[in-house]
């Protein structure tokens, strides 16, 4: 995605370029030059005009990102055309090249300008060939337009190849960042942080479970809480494993972990008995009590918590090792799993 706007803003440049060139040449031509306005030199001016608008308009995001280079002998040959038809300073002639290579410089890999290099020497000694008057000076300058055209080029693309490599690896750093500030280290799911974010991002009709390992206590006091954190760790997978993609999953504190189910309210309890049956098998007999709440229009993300946890709490009283929902949405065959 991102290549392809970088590509769309290179199109626009050029575009700027075609207009700023016609824009140019119509001014000197018809309010700078105190001599009679030359048609040819308009015509060409305006089809600058022409060349912009039809690059602004192109469906550039349809093609690949070097499309852009077609505009280079467009450039290259309106350009050439002009001094042919119309000639003016060879000074200003030769800045037209150097504006065209540093384009390609800025928004192509390096040995790009290298390898339109030719192509540009080409059209640089092309509008004097056969021409009754040949401006020595010009065909001589060649020799120093089109190198230093292309040097500039060169310089240019190598150094926004660097910045664009020191702005992907700021992006990359910046993101493993962010997802280290909303990871818990020791389960890989999403820490406190990441749970309350999650929480205030509930919509009506998601549902809301919360998890809790059941005498998580006993676990750390009789086989130490190494083996206490070997337990959240695979408690941690399994519920990355068996959630949607759309699901998240953060550990809260503790051995609490919540469960976000998106859009899946009608779903909550079947949802909610998955998770404890699949975890016996995973659990090597630790077991879960969970508590599970829909989200609703009428109520905030704190109550939904609330209603949540207490569900949980709910499950423990009644025996452990099972789930059960909030009490207004409470099957009767939520009291066991």
């Amino acid at each position: 995605m991102g290549g392809q706007r970088l590509h769309q803003t290179s199109a626009g440049q050029a575009s700027l370029l075609f207009a700023l060139a016609g824009v140019l040449g119509l001014v000197t031509e018809t309010l700078l030059d105190f001599g009679t306005p030359r048609p040819a030199a308009i015509i060409i001016n305006v089809g600058a005009l022409g060349c912009a608008l039809l690059i602004y308009v192109a469906p550039w995001h349809r093609w690949r990102s070097g499309a852009s280079l077609v505009l280079v002998p467009l450039a290259l040959g309106l350009v050439g055309v002009g001094e042919r038809m119309a000639p003016g300073s060879p000074t200003v002639y030769g800045i037209w090249f150097i504006v065209v290579f540093a384009w390609i410089g800025f928004w192509h890999p390096p040995r790009t300008p290298l390898l339109f290099a030719p192509l540009g020497a080409v059209a640089y000694i092309a509008p004097f060939v056969g021409a009754q008057a040949t401006p020595r000076d010009a065909i001589v300058s060649v020799a120093i337009a089109i190198p230093a055209a292309t040097v500039l080029g060169e310089v240019l693309a190598s150094r926004m190849k660097t910045i664009h490599h020191a702005q992907l690896e700021l992006i990359e750093a910046r993101v493993l960042l962010e997802r280290a500030n909303l990871t818990d280290d020791l389960t890989g799911v999403g820490n406190r942080r990441h749970a309350n974010s999650l929480l205030d991002s509930m919509q009506p009709g998601d549902a809301l479970v919360m998890v809790d390992l059941d005498h998580f206590k006993a676990v750390n006091d009789a086989l130490g809480h190494a083996e206490g954190d070997r337990v959240l760790g695979e408690l941690g997978q399994y519920l990355r494993n068996v959630v949607r993609e759309a699901d998240t999953v953060a550990r809260f504190g503790g051995e609490e972990f919540i469960v976000l189910l998106r859009g899946a309210g009608d779903q909550l309890l079947d949802a909610g008995h998955r998770l404890i049956v699949g975890w016996r098998e995973h659990g090597g007999g630790v077991t879960l009590s969970a508590g599970g709440a829909v989200h609703i229009a009428t109520r905030g993300p704190d109550e939904t918590f609330r209603a949540a946890d207490a569900a949980m709490y709910e499950a423990k009283r009644q025996g452990r090792d099972r789930v059960v929902l909030e009490a207004p949405a409470c099957d009767p065959r939520a009291a066991s799993s």
